[in-house]
């Protein structure tokens, strides 16, 4: 008698959860939410239709889940960098992007993607959910780390915060989804390692007190 195949659900049923929603980022990100189905997910996972249905009611929960999944992890990993450090605001702004950026896979640059694009179209509510619980919470937390700068001196009293998280925040998600494209437009190409750090440094240089000469009054053009 042929042995029965063992599902890679039933082996670590712990996990269940989690191992779906990581499978259907992958798939969503590969093929578009249209084009997926249920089943590709399930396959991608090792499991039957039956068991993603134990789980998610639709597909639609299933992507809006995995989106939640997805910021969950991404967030706690910043969140256990952050505790973890000490030293200056500075320092820990460094961390904070290097861990949010420079870690992205082309599988999450994808998933980013599939999110900005198609999805924004078939399934607003999923985009508002990823702009809410990425680019937003994400801008958030950088600014509330520059107010701490200004409280203790760290950083100038007189900017903005939350406008100069916004424009790095959503700049560096911009040039990292774009950097797929680049087999079809070259000049998108960039070194991800030159971007993260050239983007900080220049945040930072904006951040740092700088010395006022009144040029004006001691030279004549």
């Amino acid at each position: 008698m042929a042995a029965t195949k063992t599902l890679r659900w039933e082996r670590r049923p712990d996990s269940r959860p989690q191992e779906l929603l990581d499978a259907a980022l992958a798939v969503f990100a590969q093929r578009g939410y249209r084009n997926t189905r249920i089943d590709d997910v399930a396959e991608a996972a090792g499991v039957t239709k039956g068991a993603v249905y134990h789980y998610f009611a639709t597909k639609e929960e299933l992507l809006l889940r995995a989106i939640e999944h997805y910021h969950d992890r991404a967030f706690g990993e910043i969140g256990d960098v952050l505790r973890d450090a000490g030293g200056p605001v500075s320092a820990r702004i460094r961390l904070m992007m290097r861990k949010a950026f420079g870690a992205t896979s082309p599988s999450g640059r994808m998933t980013l993607a599939l999110i900005l694009q198609g999805v924004r179209h078939d399934l607003p509510e999923a985009h508002q959910q990823w702009l809410r619980g990425g680019p937003i919470k994400g801008w958030k937390l950088l600014a509330s780390l520059i107010e701490e700068g200004k409280s203790v001196g760290e950083f100038r009293t007189d900017v903005d915060s939350e406008v100069a998280a916004r424009v790095v925040i959503t700049g560096l998600i911009t040039q990292m989804i774009w950097q797929p494209l680049a087999l079809d437009v070259p000049e998108l190409l960039v070194d991800e390692d030159r971007l993260i750090d050239s983007t900080v440094e220049l945040l930072l240089h904006g951040l740092w007190p700088t010395v006022v000469i009144a040029a004006a009054e001691t030279f004549e053009i």
